[in-house]
């Protein structure tokens, strides 16, 4: 079996890595891991590639790493904000259809952005991010950050944006949706697969209002310092055997907002962010929020990716 592990650019010396932990665990499992890595081109040809790639591989692991570009969900952000502040023009203005369905709440208790304007100020701010050549170290990469340049206080602190790799996993994972790959999703990756089926993020979940918890926890990353529920019944809940309440560990700072409509949340924070994702008509096709590649309890996760894909 042959699984695909994606990259993300060391912007200190122009190296496209992967944490170690991640290539091992599929290594363990059996699987023949390979490295995908996007090209230099443009968003249209890491598209193409990604029509490549997915032939070649019998799973895929998406990593985690830097920020999805706001751009690719703030059409359906701004939908739906708006039809929440004016229900009465819904029909009018209703939130974006995509090709797998309308994005929801994931549940009753989710809010809006507190700092998402309905006009055009934050298209206005997502097209023209503002980033200075600030590094800093996110997940053991060297990676640069918006230095705090941008009129909407929730687009301050974006990491490592590259249209290049959200042109490629974003395409890799509706792919791999369409035709029932095997798929992992691990921080950054779970995000990947929601926004791919048309779901949204909150840009950050301290600054947006949604928590106040600290997600960002420091090394070593094998320290789980945060509890989650597992939904029974989920297919996580299976892979993870008894540990329907249990100890994560967490490296981010954006989250699922209105969850894509082909997924259901398996995993939940005990401050009420999504923790994890799977689409339940699917044979694999799952995401989580933590970094279990670190958690030597969570090792069967891998092993049920490379499971699926035989």
């Amino acid at each position: 079996m042959i699984i695909g592990i994606t990259t993300t650019l060391n912007e200190s010396d122009n190296f496209q890595r992967v944490n170690v932990e991640y290539i091992n665990r599929v290594a363990e499992t059996g699987a023949t891991p390979i490295l995908i890595t996007p090209v230099s081109k443009g968003a249209e040809a890491n598209r193409a590639l990604a029509h490549e790639v997915i032939g070649l591989v019998d799973g895929l692991l998406l990593t985690g790493g830097g920020d999805i570009h706001p751009k690719c969900y703030m059409n359906i952000t701004m939908d739906h904000v708006r039809e929440t502040l004016h229900p009465e023009v819904a029909e009018a203005q209703a939130a974006q259809e995509t090709p797998y369905g309308r994005a929801r709440r994931a549940s009753d208790n989710a809010s809006d952005c507190v700092h998402c304007p309905v006009d055009d100020a934050i298209r206005n701010a997502v097209d023209n991010i503002a980033t200075e050549d600030e590094r800093v170290i996110l997940d053991g990469r060297e990676v640069t950050a918006s230095g705090g340049q941008n009129k909407i206080p929730c687009l301050d602190g974006l990491l490592a944006v590259s249209d290049a790799r959200d042109a490629l996993e974003l395409e890799l994972a509706r792919l791999a949706f369409d035709r029932d790959v095997p798929t992992l999703g691990v921080c950054r990756g779970m995000q990947v697969l929601n926004v791919a089926l048309g779901g949204t993020l909150y840009r950050d979940l301290r600054v947006c209002g949604i928590t106040q918890m600290q997600h960002m926890q420091e090394k070593p990353y094998a320290n789980a310092e945060e509890r989650a529920s597992v939904v029974p019944g989920t297919k996580l809940a299976s892979i993870l055997e008894g540990h329907q309440r249990g100890l994560i560990n967490s490296i981010h700072h954006q989250g699922v907002n209105l969850l894509a409509a082909p997924l259901e949340v398996n995993a939940w924070g005990e401050d009420g962010i999504v923790e994890g994702v799977e689409a339940p008509n699917k044979p694999f096709f799952m995401g989580v929020q933590w970094h279990p590649e670190y958690l030597e309890n969570h090792a069967p996760l891998f092993q049920a990716l490379t499971d699926a894909c035989a």
